[in-house]
């Protein structure tokens, strides 16, 4: 019999329990990991209290435990797929923390900084972000899965560097083959571009292994992730047929780009920097004629949005320039416009507002005469700690600077006729799937039309107009307030519509 039982392979699991509840633990486990980071200065309740992602769902102490190996807690993934992370942590609320993730893909017991950080996650207070599982990984074992959380203000988190106030949680996650056929999907971060640039992301699901895309001005690419110009003002169709051993999927997003050539500002020599993002510094909205901006504060660092958000004033007349920063903190707060249009800001002429410490200033400019006319000119609002001795070009310490442009005619040279606007007429009113624009007057040509959401951003724009009635497509809008400008050979009109 004792011979019988030493011929025989036996496997063992142990069952242990922890205040978390029951877990099964078998003797595989990821290689150990060349390093296992301190916490040197544990403050404040920083750190890490639950990590939920796929099937791991672990509750923990703050960074008062350090380092903590939770290699027990394990999840399997298909390579190709993309995963939902949620950190959570009791740090007070103005005490932000910046996040960071690793997996061992090569299980060398090495996390490299640059091909196995997946994630990202700046000054924030708890944060749900993606894991994408790439293909090329080590399949069907054991990989270490490395999560970092620390004070914003530290240095930001590297695999195998100390923590200041927070720390570092490791899991177990195994990577198995994906055996379905792709799910095409893609992105743009602009879709409304005025030099004709525009690069695609890939989204497509289960790892496509090549590519095919249809840019709607009769060219393609096999590239995965293709930078397009387009050479001609227009709306375009784009479509994309992802493939691999499993199949193919294809997906199409009709009239998705949308180019304005001539809304292109000049090129800049400068795009200052955030340095030292903290605490809600930088700019949340700018109001100005029809500009109606709203976005996150300095985290973005610089924003361009001088294509997505323009607008046309007049020489000689007066415009409020409303920035909000917030209540938390006092900022200065300048404005600068190119008004000839050289790609260089002066603080002479062209400093139009300094409102140094200051929340949520407002201002009156006058447009001067003598600007350059009937050009998209470049504007620049900062917003940055009190006491900066900044110009345009200068990198911000805590705020951002944002790009924005404006048109300004010569005085006089929009008719405002009374009863104008009741020779343009849209409808339905409100709208579900299509408008139309309908023409009246015998002696005008509309020259351009574009539609601005409720935000301010441009969302459609078309100089390939008919002179009497004009159909545009809503359907895919979100819900809410638009405001349709009509630009015709003497007047600019505002036709505000809802789509529902």
């Amino acid at each position: 019999m004792l011979s019988k039982r030493m011929n025989q392979i036996y496997k063992i699991t142990l069952l242990f329990c922890i205040v978390f509840g029951w877990h099964k633990i078998g003797f595989s486990a990821p290689v150990p990991a060349s390093c296992s980071p301190a916490t040197l200065n544990y403050c404040c309740s920083f750190g890490i209290t639950n990590i939920t992602f796929n099937t791991i769902n672990n509750t923990s102490n703050d960074g008062a435990d350090g380092y903590s190996d939770f290699t027990a807690f394990s999840t399997t993934v298909l390579e190709g797929q993309t995963y939902s992370l949620s950190i959570q942590t009791t740090a007070p609320n103005s005490s932000n923390q910046n996040y960071a993730g690793w997996i061992d893909f090569n299980n060398d017991g090495i996390l490299d900084d640059v091909t196995e950080r997946v994630f990202t996650v700046t000054s924030q207070l708890n944060t749900i972000t993606n894991i994408t599982i790439p293909t090329g990984a080590v399949l069907n074992t054991d990989l270490r899965l490395r999560i970092a959380a620390d004070f914003d203000l530290s240095a930001a988190p590297t695999p195998c560097g100390n923590i200041d106030r927070g720390q570092m949680e490791d899991y177990t996650i195994v990577i198995t083959a994906n055996p379905n056929p792709p799910i095409a999907a893609f992105s743009t971060s602009d879709t409304l571009s005025c030099d004709g640039n525009v690069c695609f992301t890939d989204e497509s699901l289960n790892s496509p292994t090549s590519w095919l895309w249809y840019f709607g001005d009769g060219t393609t690419s096999f590239q995965q992730n293709p930078c397009h110009s387009y050479a001609a003002d227009g709306t375009y169709t784009v479509s994309l047929i992802a493939t691999n051993a499993n199949g193919s999927d294809s997906d199409t997003i009709v009239d998705y780009i949308t180019v304005n050539l001539g809304g292109q500002v000049a090129a800049i020599n400068c795009t200052p920097a955030t340095t030292s993002y903290c605490c809600g510094y930088g700019i949340t909205a700018v109001n100005f004629a029809d500009i109606n901006n709203v976005t996150l504060d300095g985290v973005e660092g610089y924003q361009d949005f001088s294509c997505t958000n323009t607008t046309i004033v007049t020489e000689g007349t007066s415009y409020l320039f409303d920035v909000t920063t917030g209540m938390n903190n006092a900022q200065d707060v300048r404005v600068w416009i190119d008004y000839d249009n050289d790609g260089d800001f002066n603080n002479n002429d062209e400093l139009v507002m300094d409102a140094p410490n200051s929340f949520n200033p407002s201002n009156n400019i006058a447009v001067p005469v003598g600007a350059t006319l009937n050009t998209p000119l470049r504007v620049r609002v900062s917003a940055d700690i009190v006491g900066t001795t900044q110009s345009a070009c200068d990198d911000n310490d805590r705020g951002q600077t944002e790009d924005y442009s404006i048109i300004i005619n010569e005085a006089n040279s929009v008719n405002e006729s009374v009863g104008i606007e009741s020779q343009f007429i849209l409808y339905p009113n409100p709208a579900n799937e299509v408008v139309y624009l309908k023409n009246l007057t015998k002696e005008e040509n509309i020259t351009h039309l574009a539609i601005y959401n409720s935000i301010g951003k441009q969302v459609f724009y078309s100089t390939a107009l008919d002179m009497k009635l004009n159909k545009i497509n809503v359907a895919k809008y979100e819900k809410g307030m638009y405001s349709l400008r009509v630009v015709t050979s003497k007047e600019i009109l505002i036709k505000k519509f809802i789509v529902f």
